[in-house]
């Protein structure tokens, strides 16, 4: 028993360290970019969400020109 909580112990620290590591390997985008990025997301998501809107309002009045 005390075998296997050392072992799960060390498992755990492993697992931290290459978090860790890779936590290294990442190359973090800039202010500016991520600035730009982010206000493009939330545009692009915008427009979507009127195009989505459009659609939804045409489809429901044909269903109720079709239904009657």
């Amino acid at each position: 028993m005390a075998g296997e909580v050392a072992k799960t112990q060390t498992n755990k620290v492993s697992f931290w360290k290459r978090v860790k590591a890779e936590f290294k390997k990442i190359i973090w985008t800039d202010r500016p970019t991520l600035i730009k990025q982010t206000i493009a997301v939330i545009i692009i998501s915008a427009v979507i969400c009127v195009i989505i809107s459009i659609v939804d309002s045409v489809a429901l009045q044909l269903i109720q020109l079709i239904v009657g």
